[in-house]
This record gives C-alpha cells, sequence and structure tokens, in this order.
C-alpha cells in the first residue's frame, strides 16, 4: 500500500512541508530559500531609504515651523485683545 502524502506551505517560513495524509504526521520538511541580494540592490535600495527619510523629515520640519508660525499668531491675538473670550474669527484656540 502507497502512502498518500500531502504537500503544504509552512504557514511559518514558507517552506514545504509533506504531510501523512492517513496520520497527520510531518514526513518532511524543506526550507525556504530566500533569493539573496545582490550588492547592488542592496545599496540601491538603502539609497532610496535614506532618500524617503531625508523626504520625511523635511516635511516634519515644515510642519513644526508652520505650528510655530501658527502659536505666534495666536499668541499676538491674544496680546492685542486681552478682555476677548471667544477667539477671532480664522484663529482657533485648540
Amino acid at each position: 500500500m502507497a502512502v498518500r502524502t500531502l504537500e503544504i506551505e509552512c504557514p511559518m517560513c514558507k517552506g514545504a512541508i509533506t504531510v501523512d495524509a492517513d496520520t497527520g504526521e510531518v514526513l518532511s520538511h524543506k526550507e525556504y530559500k530566500k533569493a539573496v541580494k545582490s550588492f547592488d540592490e542592496f545599496m540601491a535600495s538603502e539609497k532610496n531609504k535614506s532618500a524617503e527619510l531625508e523626504a520625511k523629515f523635511a516635511a516634519a520640519k515644515e510642519a513644526e515651523k508652520n505650528k510655530m508660525e501658527l502659536l505666534n499668531k495666536k499668541f499676538e491675538a491674544a496680546k492685542k485683545n486681552k478682555d476677548l473670550k471667544d477667539p477671532p474669527s480664522g484663529i482657533l484656540w485648540d
């Protein structure tokens, strides 16, 4: 009698598992071989990461600059209107 087997992909490591269909016993496991990047591919991906980080940093820096300008506007409006309880239109007090 021939052994019936099932071959499935391991959900953890993406390797191939051969299982006995009758007993559920694992008969073998073949490791998933991940393709190795070349040095040039690695350097290109790192260069892209560096450019992305620079862009994110520039965006964060611009957001902080805008935040400081908004706070200065609020401060100046508060100095001009010391007795004002409600904010002038166009300025949200947070």
